[in-house]
């Protein structure tokens, strides 16, 4: 089966039915659903995805969360890896003042069992509330 990578812009495109390119990357998340691709989504992307319907587009955290659950519950919708994202997803809805990205850099230290470093007192006490 074909993969194919999806770029930031796709996935505001398919979140927010901009046009142009709406109807293109609808196309291919229904390929995506019937199976007849995989769509890949690097971390970047979703880094950068997160940033710009929040701060661009004012989207509350909720319906980030709820529009990242609903792509990593595709089967065919892959990451990096998507038990990290799925704890990072979970630690941005229980941590309301912790950024998503430290939430991915929080799943990322917790999965792997490091020790961690850091000077913000917030992640420290994330970090000290998961070990």
């Amino acid at each position: 089966m074909k993969t194919i990578g999806v770029d930031t812009n796709v996935l505001i495109t398919l979140k927010l039915h901009r046009q142009p390119g709406f109807n293109k990357a609808k196309s291919y998340l229904q390929n995506c659903l019937d199976g007849k691709v995989k769509l890949f989504i690097p971390l970047p992307a979703i880094l950068e995805t997160e940033w710009v319907l929040r701060s661009y587009y004012e989207y509350p955290k909720e319906k980030i969360t709820e529009y990242f659950e609903e792509l990593i519950t595709v089967e065919n919708i892959f990451t990096e890896n998507k038990d990290e994202f799925k704890i990072a997803l979970n630690l941005f809805k229980q941590n309301p003042k912790i950024s998503f990205t430290d939430c991915v850099i929080m799943s990322q230290i917790q999965t792997r069992d490091y020790d961690f470093l850091t000077f913000d007192q917030k992640l420290e006490k994330l970090y000290k509330s998961l070990s």
